[in-house]
């Protein structure tokens, strides 16, 4: 309501009927339009058309009477405006019938003037306080739904970001905001968001979810088996029953795209049957918008990802792509960059299409500061060029090629230097284990003295001696106690022990194993 208070007049003697509008006129009233009519006929279209707030009717009028007129008015269900009946006929009948008809006062003629704007005062603030009453009750309506809503949406994103079991208790909950169907039927939950960068402005970006949530909204009303709900990293999701998931994102779309002049980009979870598969279809679809998203695609199903093989890349996945660029092995170098890629897709951490590019450019820099902890070998600083390809970017295969490309130049150039501190390396290494002479001569104790990585170290010493550390390390070990059974006065189990084994028998086994020979028939050239 906007404060003013339009009234209607219908009275055929048109000297009282001016009298009166310029009376109402002058009465410091809130006054919008004041009607003035000679008859029923009129009045009634007037009644129809601007639904004034108050009707004064006199009750003879020509061909139709005033009485007719609020017959007409209580008829029209929803509309009740405020009625005063004028007449010069003091008969209980007129009056009780006026009553009867929904009129608040019955005026006898001639009145006061000054009485009946007193009338109408009583009036006006009746009006008033039902405008307030109304309002305060719509408010506390909407508050209500509100903070039902709020309510809702928090236990939903509950049980989206955290597997749930179905209870009893959470039945109920399902029951009375009409979600059962989670549990009886096939449902799928749609993740979708604006396509680009959110705008820079923290109001701006509420107004476009504002308006992007709305239309959703009202589109899915038509839905009897969805809901809506916003996520903390203000992305839209959809869970729904329906069966044509692709009718229902392309009305969505169209409808965003006509009302708002906006590009959406959607991600599709597979379908579920079972309420605790929930938080999986939530994570499903996020994944498949996240993919939507760095391939600049409108739509993706999280069936129709490419997922890396199982075990393509097992174990410390930096450590794994440094091992392969400090020993130019191409297939070890491409899985890793694959991997890497795909989990940096998959990563809850990345809510935007340029956020994959500076990524990659992190982990970059993150596997160059390990080689360079691992060799002391300081790397070039990484070429604008590949920030704008990366910036810029096509499709996640693009980024997998712009990274292998550049860890294959970067691992050529590493390859000489590489191949002149393996021998100094291993040298040290030997060094260290005869400093050791023996006990704690472990590749982790050795790399940890050499301030390497003991993969690094068990690959180096594979490459430029051709034995595994550990075959080195019973070699010598051998060949340590061999010396000591000829040149000392040592008893047996003391040797084993000097030379790192602690059991006897297990020692006793391998050095005849590697001499032909027990311990005891070396000793005296047996």
């Amino acid at each position: 309501m906007s404060g003013l208070i339009d009234i209607l007049l219908v009275e055929d003697e048109a000297e009282v009927l001016e009298g009166m509008r310029c009376a109402i006129a002058q009465a410091p009233l809130p006054w919008g339009h004041i009607y003035a009519v000679g008859n029923a006929e009129d009045a009634e279209d007037i009644m129809m058309s601007r639904r004034p707030h108050i009707i004064v009717t006199d009750i003879v009028l020509p061909r139709r009477s005033g009485l007719e007129l609020l017959e007409t008015a209580a008829g029209l269900g929803q509309y009740e405006p405020k009625m005063i009946v004028v007449s010069s006929y003091n008969e209980f009948d007129y009056a009780r019938r006026s009553l009867q008809l929904g009129a608040l006062d019955y005026v006898l003629k001639p009145f006061h003037i000054g009485d009946f704007i007193g009338k109408l005062k009583d009036i006006v603030r009746m009006i008033q306080e039902e405008a307030r009453s109304e309002t305060e009750h719509q408010l506390h309506v909407e508050h209500a739904r509100i903070g039902n809503k709020l309510l809702m949406d928090q236990h939903i994103l509950g049980y989206c970001t955290k597997k749930t079991v179905l209870q009893e208790h959470i039945y109920h909950k399902l029951q009375l905001w009409g979600l059962t169907w989670l549990t009886t039927s096939a449902y799928h939950v749609i993740a979708f968001c604006a396509a680009g960068d959110m705008p820079d402005h923290d109001t701006e970006v509420e107004l476009q979810l504002f308006s992007v949530g709305n239309i959703a909204e009202e589109t899915l009303r038509e839905q009897e088996q969805a809901y809506l709900v916003r996520n903390v990293h203000n992305r839209w999701i959809i869970i729904t029953g329906a069966r044509d998931t692709e009718a229902l994102i392309a009305q969505v779309r169209d409808n965003v795209k006509r009302y708002q002049k906006l590009d959406l980009q959607f991600g599709i979870s597979c379908a579920m049957h079972a309420f605790q598969s929930l938080a999986e279809a939530y994570d499903q679809a996020l994944t498949a918008l996240r993919w939507a998203a760095v391939n600049d695609q409108t739509t993706a199903d999280y069936r129709e990802l490419q997922v890396p093989a199982d075990g393509a890349v097992s174990g410390d996945l930096n450590e794994y792509c440094v091992m392969a660029l400090i020993h130019a092995e191409v297939d070890e170098l491409r899985s890793a960059v694959n991997a890497k890629v795909e989990q940096l897709v998959r990563s809850n951490a990345l809510h935007h299409r340029r956020q994959l590019g500076q990524a990659c450019l992190d982990w970059i820099v993150e596997i160059q500061s390990v080689v360079h902890e691992r060799t002391g070998i300081a790397t070039d600083q990484i070429p604008l060029s590949l920030w704008e390809r990366l910036d810029r970017y096509d499709t996640v295969e693009s980024v997998k090629r712009e990274l292998h490309a550049y860890f294959l130049e970067l691992s050529r150039s590493l390859s000489p230097q590489i191949t002149r501190m393996g021998n100094a390396w291993i040298e040290q290494a030997k060094k260290v284990i005869e400093e050791l002479a023996g006990e704690n001569a472990t590749l982790q104790g050795v790399a940890a003295r050499l301030s390497i990585h003991p993969v690094w170290l068990s690959q180096l010493f594979k490459k430029e001696t051709g034995q595994t550390f550990s075959d080195y390390m019973i070699d010598w070990r051998i060949t340590r106690a061999k010396a000591l059974l000829r040149e000392s006065g040592c008893k047996i189990y003391e040797i084993a022990a000097m030379v790192g084994y602690q059991d006897l028998q297990y020692f006793g086994k391998l050095f005849k194993k590697r001499t032909g020979m027990s311990p005891k028939e070396y000793r005296y050239g047996k």
